[in-house]
């Protein structure tokens, strides 16, 4: 087995201050990548300012890390605020889900995994129902979903996928709450150690710079 393979993948919250890392990762998504994630060839730019309107309070983010480095990506969005836990309390939330994978990664059960995290995450912020939107081409994106009894019915040029949420309990709202907090704490460590190592690389970047211009 191979070291990619084998090495462990950590799924956890993504919060602002990984937004830098988030970005980075639907740049490396190749040109299918993109397709199937937003429908279409999307540039650089859309990219850029798209991971910089992704972490408000109708936002839940999460990531699959392999060795630090972010190589799939989960989102919840909603119209509404599910920031912080919740529970549903009649408000009738319906929140859809996107899911990317960069090419190297895939077929190693990081879709599902960030499938089940989503799913946990939409339990315990409030969301009742969970929308996936996909072109009808999307084969990988609709054979993971259906594992999770996703209904599919086709509308306009897409398919849309409904699976309703479960409840949440007391004790998975003190769970995701916990997590949460875990997971705030390494985003801060990660995002601080990503710029100790910029600072570190920068004067050998700069020196390599000056013996090109010599």
């Amino acid at each position: 087995m191979s070291d990619t393979t084998s090495t462990p993948v950590e799924v956890r919250r993504l919060w602002p201050s990984d937004m830098e890392a988030y970005r980075d990762h639907l740049l490396r998504l190749d040109g299918r990548s993109r397709h199937e994630r937003f429908g279409g060839g999307m540039s650089d730019d859309f990219l850029v300012h798209y991971a910089e309107s992704c972490f408000g309070q109708g936002d839940l983010l999460y990531g699959a890390l392999i060795d630090g480095k972010l190589v799939g990506a989960a989102e919840l969005r909603s119209n509404a605020a599910i920031w912080s836990e919740q529970a549903p309390f009649g408000r009738h939330i319906h929140a859809e889900a996107a899911f990317s994978v960069e090419e190297g990664h895939r077929r190693r059960g990081i879709g599902e995994k960030l499938f089940r995290r989503i799913q946990r995450a939409a339990s315990n912020h409030g969301v009742e129902v969970i929308e996936i939107i996909c072109l009808p081409d999307n084969i990988g994106m609709r054979m993971l979903a259906q594992k999770f009894k996703t209904h599919f019915t086709f509308e306009e040029s897409n398919l849309t996928g409904r699976l309703r949420a479960r409840r949440p309990t007391p004790f998975s709202l003190m769970r995701e709450a916990a997590g949460d907090a875990v997971d705030f704490g390494v985003a801060v460590f990660d995002a601080q150690w990503r710029s100790y190592v910029a600072a570190q690389s920068a004067p050998a970047e700069q020196e390599r710079s000056n013996d090109r211009a010599a």
